[in-house]
Order: C-alpha cells, then structure tokens, then sequence
C-alpha cells in the first residue's frame, strides 16, 4: 500500500521577465518606439552605475561534479542475482490482507520499488532486505494513525513475491563512454577539455546575465516611475500566460492542473503573480527606452540580426523561425534592450568577486 505523496516543487516557475529577455507591443498596442516615455519615468543617473556581480571559478573539482553528473546521468539498473540490498530496484507482486481479508488498493503485480524511497509504510520496504530473487514473504506490519480512516491504525500483512532485483551501475568515464556522448570527443583528455570550455563558457554568460540584472536593478532603484500604458502591459502580461500554458501543454496538463502539480499555486495566484511581473517587466521596458531616445540609440537591421542570432544561441532554440514563434515576429524592442545594456555596460564600473 503506497503513501500519500505530498506536493513538492518540481519545476521552477518563471515568472519574470525583464526588458532584455521579452520584446515589446504587437501591431495593435502603444509601441515603445513611439512612446513619450517621460510620461511615464524620471530618469536618475545612468552613467557610472557601480555594481558588484561574483563570477563562479571553473576549478578543477567543479569539472570533476560536471562529468560525474552527466556519468549519473547515465545510470541503469543491472540485474544481480544476491539478496536484496538497500538502493536496489525489485519487481514485486503483492497483496495486502487485513483480518485475513484483502483491501483496497492493497495489491499490485509486476510493481517496481526502489529499496529506500519510502514509498510504502514504514517496515515494507526494510522487510524486502535479504529476500532473494524468487522468494515470497509475509510482513506484518501496521499503518500509521495519520492514514486513511478505513487503515488509520490497522495490523495487516503483506504477502511479497520477489521477482526481479537490479542495482544502479553508473559507467566509467572511457574513450568508448565519451563516444557516446556524440559531442564531438574520442578520448577521455579530449572530453576534459571540452567540458572545461562548455562551463567556462556557461559561467560568463551567466555572469554576463547577472551582471545586466545587477544593473537593471541598480537603474530601476534610480527612476521614479508611473503606472505604465495598459496596452504594454497586457502584452508582457499575455506572454507569460502564453509561455506557461506552453509548458503546460508540454506535461499534458490544464494550466490549472499544471500550476497545482508543479508550484503548488492557484490559477488565482499565479495571475496576480503574472500581472505584477508584467507591470515590472513594462516598466523596464520604457525605462530602457528612455534611455536610448535621451542617448540617441537606434536599431538597425543589422543590430537585429545580431540579437536574434544571440538569443537563439542562449535561449536554446533551433531556428530563427522557432524564436519567432515564441517571441514574435518583430525584434526591434529586443535590439534596442541589447543596445541600451551595452551602453550601459560600456558606462559602468562593475566589480568581479
């Protein structure tokens, strides 16, 4: 008889979403190219924002967890042919008897269970320690007093056959490992470079991510805002719900059902949740663009070329035509957040920890 299992977070919900990551208004809306942004932002001093952003060292123990990581990832279970061990994975059947009378929800067959998951109630799985392949044994055992009613409390007994036992075997890091991993290495130094460079690489985009947030977050404490034009917030407001009902879609899940499952939020929640963020988001937005129109920064064709081709390499898409369908077609609103940041950059004294 499994557990009830309590919620848990499982997937991190992205929420918000600056100027530098969303694009701006469709056809329809106020554009921020065409905004009167002082409107709606009191620019303070942009120039000489002084930020402090700790840039992770790529050691060689961080190389080491990367490439047991992905070896862990690699892990399958191996039938042995020795009793039981704690961390094994047996196929049980059982049938569970209470006064000598099955009950509900108290039998299975062909079940896998990981020795140590506590799945079952407290002493099943203790009680499978040391059964061999092909064995059948009774535990007697009682239910918690937190469980359901009917059980609440209850002596039973389990009568488990054990048909199959496997252990996790994780591969050694070989020449012949590596191949697999199709990533353009033969050998085990080849792999080490490689892998030195990937996290080298991860670590100052990260920090280059960070960075650009430490600013925004420094300008933001800058300005004096007021409430944005609805229609910019409706758009920023209208792709986060998009972006998670995508996600949603992704588990085969309702939105409502997804947001339960995986944050343990309401539907209610996560659109007020949403709502503000968009509010942030569009502030960010003309607060970037008011910038650019005191400065004299515009985009070119070119400038857009350059940002699609960048947030196709870190947002991970395969194609231009994939970002577009998930960004929009229009990518100015992104250029100009990428040239504002530069600038901005270009004007900052930023200390590296």
């Amino acid at each position: 008889m499994k557990k009830h299992l309590g919620k848990g977070t499982v997937l991190a919900l992205c929420l918000a979403f600056t100027a530098s990551v969303l694009g701006g208004c469709g056809d329809d809306q106020v554009k921020l190219s065409e905004l009167k942004t002082d409107k709606y932002v009191t620019l303070g001093e942009y120039k000489g924002l002084e930020v402090t952003v700790p840039k992770t060292e790529v050691t060689e123990e961080y190389q080491e967890n990367y490439m047991n990581y992905i070896l862990s990832e690699h892990t399958e279970q191996k039938e042995v042919n020795r009793p039981v061990q704690q961390g094994d994975t047996v196929t049980i059947d059982y049938e569970g008897k209470l006064d000598g009378v099955p009950f509900e929800g108290g039998t299975d067959t062909g079940f896998d269970l990981t020795i140590g998951s506590h799945t079952f109630i407290e002493g099943f799985e203790d009680g499978l320690v040391g059964v061999n392949a092909g064995e059948t044994v009774d535990l007697n055992l009682t239910f918690p007093e937190d469980y359901t009613p009917e059980l609440a409390g209850k002596d039973v007994v389990f009568t488990v056959t054990v048909h199959k036992i496997t252990e996790p075997q994780t591969p050694e890091l070989t020449d012949e490992f590596v191949k697999s991993l199709d990533v353009g290495c033969d050998t085990v130094a080849e792999y080490r470079v490689y892998v030195k460079e990937l996290l080298e690489k991860d670590t100052e985009q990260t920090w280059q991510q960070n960075v650009e947030q430490a600013l925004i977050d420094e300008l933001t404490a800058k300005c004096t805002f007021k409430e944005p034009p609805k229609g910019i917030v409706d758009e920023y407001y209208n792709k986060i719900y998009q972006r998670m009902n995508t996600y949603a879609a992704m588990s085969q899940m309702t939105l409502e059902v997804f947001l339960n499952t995986y944050g343990g939020m309401s539907l209610e929640t996560f659109e007020e949740q949403a709502r503000e963020d968009a509010v942030e988001a569009a502030k960010e937005s003309i607060m970037l663009q008011a910038i650019a129109n005191a400065e004299g920064i515009t985009v070119t064709e070119e400038d857009k070329q350059a940002a699609i081709a960048k947030d196709i390499e870190q947002g991970g898409y395969t194609s231009e035509e994939e970002l577009k369908m998930d960004m929009g077609e229009d990518y100015t609103d992104y250029a100009m957040a990428d040239k504002v940041m530069e600038f901005l950059r270009e004007n900052a004294v930023i200390h590296e920890e």
